[in-house]
């Protein structure tokens, strides 16, 4: 059998480029119908978390200009919260250290600065100065180590205000200084945060983000 022989069993070429037309056609609609549906999804979802990112975007750039863009061990910025390990600024007899002056005059001047900020001062109800402890063993034990825990929690809370005393004067009703209890097993009960809780005006600006899609 020659090849002018098997090319008699081949389909014409203009239907089958007809079918490959509708192909891309059916696939180019089916690709649209996809992609608007995810940005339906997509839209919303990048509406709420903007205001928020936002708000963490301006906490960590002035976290920056103070500490510099380089990591600092023991320090980070994380969603709204600066979080310390316990021995970032105490030594192991649980005395301040000598460099723990500087870094808390540094971390009074980025409250200070948001709180300067009408906009950012806008969106912040309460900052919540947190050192945790276990909240296992007997009650006594646990009493003890609340209540060591409020004292450290108060201690920071004041080492920040004589490090930059305009703080307390000033913007000292969004401080306060809690204890609160951590299980044992969780990796995060050394560290002591500074809780920055958001206000309803931050909320309202989500809400007026996703008014829009509401209709």
């Amino acid at each position: 059998m020659n090849d002018k022989s098997l090319w008699r069993y081949a389909p014409p070429a203009g239907p089958v480029l007809s079918l490959l037309l509708i192909g891309l056609v059916l696939l180019s609609a089916l690709l649209y119908y996809r992609s608007v549906r995810i940005q339906r999804f997509l839209e919303p979802a990048l509406a709420i978390s903007q205001p928020r990112n936002e708000f963490s975007k301006s906490i960590k750039l002035i976290f920056q200009r103070e500490f510099g863009a380089e990591s600092v061990k023991g320090l980070k910025v994380r969603a709204g919260s600066i979080l310390m390990e316990k021995s970032f600024l105490f030594s192991g007899d649980g005395t301040l250290k000598a460099s723990a002056q500087t870094d808390l005059k540094k971390i009074s001047r980025i409250f200070l600065l948001l709180m300067d900020n009408e906009q950012t001062r806008s969106d912040i109800s309460l900052v919540l100065i947190i050192s945790r402890f276990s909240s296992g063993g007997t009650y006594m034990r646990y009493a003890a180590e609340r209540t060591q825990a409020q004292r450290t929690a108060g201690f920071i809370q004041d080492a920040l205000y004589v490090a930059e005393p305009q703080l307390a004067i000033r913007y000292g009703t969004y401080f306060v200084a809690s204890a609160q209890p951590a299980n044992p097993m969780e990796e995060n009960r050394e560290l002591i945060e500074l809780r920055i809780i958001p206000s309803e005006l931050l909320h309202i600006r989500v809400l007026e983000k996703l008014e829009k899609y509401a209709f």
